[in-house]
This record gives structure tokens, C-alpha cells and sequence, in this order.
């Protein structure tokens, strides 16, 4: 990893974001199997192996100090995102697709599930879900992007699921 300090940080970040509370070995795994996809470690030489292992892991520190994640449990580390203001269509969409399966779910209901599941994953913070909120109002709004898309389905009756 021939990049700033923060570079290393945000390809961590984007690698591990979604993924929970991991065991830091774990996640230092993951990033480096995502490196490797990205053609940016290589897995075969040892040497720089390793060295990309030691790049991930002060990463993984600089960004523990810069509240890009968290430790949600000891030995487990988190990227987080904790204001709603801070995401994207696609991290609403994402919350999404990981907290609803192809049952039908009531809308309001998969809104609220996404917005529980960014709690627990993704370090969202919140004390109550209002309507017209930015949290509900971004997750509607990417809901409805991903049904016009066609990843998710209008089933009816108030009910929406993944295709």
C-alpha cells in the first residue's frame, strides 16, 4: 500500500464499511483480500505481505484515532459512520439490502429494520426513528430508487422484498 496515511484509512474503511464488528484479525484478512482483488497487494510474495499486513493494521489504528471506526466489543473493530447526514444513496441502499430478505415486509417496517441493522453495522447513531427525519427520509428515498432498479419488489399491500 503505496498510499498517504488517509488514503491507506479510506481503502480500509471502504473495504471493511457494512461488514460489522469483526475480530481485528479478521478484518485485517478481509482488507487484505480486498487489496489483493484490487490488484493493489500482492499475495504471493511474502515479503510484501507482510508489509501490506503492517500498512492495513496502523490503518486500522490511524483510523480508530480519527473515529472512522470503532470498538464495539474488545479485540473487535467496526467501521462506522455514525451521522445519518454523512451517507449516501448507495450506504441507505446497502443498510437495505442487508436487512431484508426476499419475505415481504411492510415498508415502514423494512425502513426501520435498515435503519436497526446501520445501528448494529455501520455504527449509525440514533435515539428515535422520526418520519421526515433524515434516516427514514434517506432510507425511502434509495427504497425507492432500488424499486425503480428492480432490486427490490412492490408486492402489494404496503409490502416491498428483494428480488
Amino acid at each position: 500500500m503505496l498510499a498517504s496515511r488517509d488514503a491507506q484509512v479510506d481503502w480500509v474503511f471502504e473495504i471493511l464499511f457494512g461488514k460489522g464488528a469483526l475480530d481485528r484479525d479478521d478484518a485485517v484478512g478481509q482488507v487484505l483480500d480486498g487489496l489483493v482483488l484490487l490488484g493493489l497487494a500482492d499475495e504471493e510474495d511474502e515479503a510484501k505481505k507482510a508489509k501490506a499486513r503492517v500498512a492495513v493494521e496502523r490503518a486500522i489504528d490511524n483510523g480508530l484515532r480519527a473515529g472512522r471506526f470503532d470498538r464495539p466489543k474488545r479485540g473487535q473493530i467496526r467501521a462506522i459512520r455514525p451521522d445519518a447526514k454523512d451517507y449516501s444513496s448507495e450506504d441507505w441502499t446497502l443498510c437495505l439490502m442487508n436487512a431484508l430478505d426476499r419475505e415481504p415486509t411492510d415498508r415502514d417496517a423494512a425502513l426501520r429494520f435498515a435503519a436497526y441493522w446501520a445501528a448494529s453495522n455501520t455504527g449509525l447513531s440514533f435515539a428515535r426513528l422520526q418520519r421526515g427525519g433524515s434516516i427514514l427520509t434517506g432510507l425511502d428515498a434509495a427504497l425507492e430508487s432500488a424499486l425503480q432498479r428492480g432490486r427490490f419488489l412492490d408486492v402489494g399491500g404496503g409490502c416491498v422484498r428483494k428480488v
